[in-house]
């Protein structure tokens, strides 16, 4: 996986990561994370009958698990 190979001293690696990635993975040489603090959550709505993924504040634990 091209995440895990080294970088070039004059260029930087950026690397975006599902929730999935950010709590089972980790990538050496990481010296800055970027961390919205955002989101997608499955909601329900119900005069429309359909569900939805709607972009939503994290949570105090998963904040703490991040």
């Amino acid at each position: 996986m091209r995440v895990f190979a080294t970088t070039p001293a004059e260029y930087r690696k950026v690397i975006l990561a599902t929730n999935i990635a950010k709590t089972s993975v980790t990538i050496p040489g990481i010296k800055y994370v970027i961390d919205p603090g955002l989101v997608k959550a499955r909601s329900y709505d119900p005069k429309q009958g359909l569900e939805s993924l709607t972009v939503v504040p994290i949570s105090k634990a998963q904040a703490l698990q991040r």
